[in-house]
């Protein structure tokens, strides 16, 4: 099972400014449950792609990154056409703020499976996070670049929620206030299960509206 960052942070927005904004899309993330593993800690194998692949996740759930990225790349050896393990892969690495690695295995996934609006969504948040972190303001450039991928996810995924509040926090950047507006409302019109990412979506059209 992949292990999937969507709406909550998978990475990020920071609280009352951009930055937070960050972190807070990091936040609004939801993990998938892994299946596999034990819960007391011991994570068995028998070396198989299927047994690296769930041990990857157990280790992933217990915070244990460092074995996680080790069983992906395992798995990834002995199949290179598992989607899922590049994904996770991503997203361990993510959570390791190594962005350049995390965006290779997105984009490997992504070549494996083009319409997987999820992985898109993913990269998007990536692109994103990578703006934000450039500073105050944050890198124009990539909000652009933000934007284009999260358009690609909401295309690809119109079911998803958190692209949209993503591509909000990104045009409220960028300084086009109508279509943050825009983002965020969509966003809320989906009535998201975050109670957080819908607090800070209110917030910032609030602010936006110069209310």
């Amino acid at each position: 099972m992949k292990l999937r960052w969507t709406a909550k942070v998978s990475k990020g927005i920071a609280r009352g400014s951009i930055q937070s904004v960050l972190l807070l899309l990091i936040i609004l993330s939801s993990l998938v449950a892994c299946s596999g593993g034990q819960s007391n800690g011991a994570v068995v194998s028998d070396g198989s792609s299927k047994s690296q692949f769930e041990a990857g996740n157990e280790y992933f759930r217990q915070g244990n990154l460092e074995k996680a990225v080790e069983a992906y790349q395992k798995t990834i050896e002995l199949d290179p056409t598992n989607q899922g393990a590049y994904v996770n892969l991503g997203v361990a690495y993510y959570q390791q703020e190594k962005f350049d690695l995390a965006e290779a295995q997105y984009r490997k996934a992504l070549e494996l499976k083009p319409d997987d609006g999820e992985v898109a969504y993913n990269l998007g948040a990536l692109y994103l996070q990578q703006a934000l972190m450039k500073g105050d303001p944050p890198d124009q450039a990539g909000l652009a670049k933000a934007v284009k991928q999260l358009e690609q996810a909401i295309y690809l995924a119109p079911h998803l929620a958190e692209p949209l509040f993503s591509l909000g926090v990104a045009y409220r950047g960028l300084g086009q206030k109508d279509k943050a507006m825009e983002a965020f409302q969509k966003f809320l019109d989906q009535k998201p299960k975050d109670e957080t990412a819908a607090k800070e979506a209110e917030r910032y059209l609030k602010e936006l509206k110069g209310q």
